[in-house]
């Protein structure tokens, strides 16, 4: 998918990529009926003043969902192939949950190209159609922590996006990719808000 389409019907893609980067997912929840899946998440994110927030726990949730694929595999230092899991739609939210709450690395997540699905593509534990909806937009994601040797890829075709705190009220995407955006900036400034453990510092 080419990664400017977000930008064609004004989804931000770069800008949610941005506010995304290095959060850390702590489940997620699908709903197969209402072409639906809820992603619950822990965010980087700074106000325009003052301390960061004490819950920057948020629920991202993608409608109109068309698709889902996932791969969750395990490949020892010394296994010449990786052992594929089985998985089904109902089950991926127990697969992300054995994780622990793994970061979300890397920078693109919204609408990225194939690059990272053509590893592995092949290797699913399950591809479900979960509805016609034409998926205009896909969100992909990997969890994978420390020396653990699981890796788990998800994929989810959909159509459009909410963001909403954890007690439920919604955050227009563009003040959610706005506190991201100045997470980033103070981090690259070495504000010392933003020296977490798990976050590498400044180049």
């Amino acid at each position: 998918m080419d990664a400017t389409r977000g930008l064609l019907d004004g989804l931000d893609t770069a800008g949610l990529n941005t506010a995304l980067a290095e959060g850390t997912c702590l489940g997620l929840v699908p709903d197969a009926e209402a072409a639906r899946v809820r992603i619950e998440l822990e965010v980087l994110t700074l106000p325009t003043d003052g301390p960061p927030p004490t819950d920057h726990r948020v629920d991202l949730t993608l409608t109109g969902v068309s698709r889902v694929a996932a791969s969750l595999r395990m490949q020892r230092w010394d296994d010449a192939e990786p052992k594929v899991f089985p998985l089904t739609l109902d089950t991926l939210g127990e697969a992300i949950a054995g994780f622990g709450g793994g970061a979300l690395h890397g920078w693109d997540f919204i609408d990225a190209d194939d690059s990272g699905w053509a590893l592995w593509r092949e290797l699913l534990s399950f591809d479900t159609t979960v509805s016609a909806e034409p998926g205009t937009h896909l969100l992909e994601f990997s969890q994978q922590e420390g020396i653990d040797p699981r890796e788990l890829d998800v994929r989810i075709w959909f159509e459009d996006v909410t963001i909403t705190t954890s007690a439920g009220t919604e955050i227009p995407l563009a003040e959610f990719i706005a506190g991201g955006a100045r997470w980033w900036k103070a981090h690259d400034a070495c504000d010392p808000r933003t020296m977490l453990p798990d976050v590498a510092p400044p180049m």
